[in-house]
This record gives structure tokens, sequence and C-alpha cells, in this order.
């Protein structure tokens, strides 16, 4: 479980959305750069299509409650973690 001690600026939850219901007026929604959540769950163990944080601008300040595996992908950005690798948290 994850506490979100600080949000940042404009950090939603997004999976792959739902592609294929245009026709009923569904848009398909989901991470902006689904190449990133796919690797990124992957680095963590997770299933391709499980939800994620994701960060635009600013990121945030989260609180772990129990050992878990985390990884940071997407666009270049500063941060205090390295991207693109499996993080032991």
């Amino acid at each position: 479980m994850i506490l979100v001690e600080s949000p940042g600026l404009q950090t939603t939850v997004q999976d792959l959305g739902r592609p294929g219901h245009g026709p009923l007026g569904v848009s398909a929604s989901g991470a902006a750069d689904p190449v990133a959540l796919r690797v990124g769950n992957l680095l963590a163990g997770n299933p391709p299509n499980a939800a994620a944080l994701e960060m635009t601008l600013i990121g945030g300040r989260y609180r772990f409650q129990k050992a878990a595996v985390a990884a940071l992908t997407g666009a270049s950005c500063a941060g205090s973690v390295e991207s693109w690798a499996a993080l032991d948290i």
C-alpha cells in the first residue's frame, strides 16, 4: 500500500485504458506513454495493464507501508531514484 503524502502536480492513476469502445462514445483514455507503463509494470513484477501513478511536471512524495518493488519510467526527469530500473523499497 502506498500513502500519498504529496501527489505533485497533475498526478493521476492510469492503466492502458479501454480501447475499442469509440463507437459507443467512450474514449480509450489510459496512460500517456503506454510503453513506459508496460515496462514499469514488468520491472515491478506487475501485470502489464496494472494501474500506476502517472506524474506530470512535478512528482510527489509517497510512503510505502511495507516492502515493495517500484519503477520510474517515461520521459527523462530530475529525480532521486534511477529511471528504467526496478527499485526495492
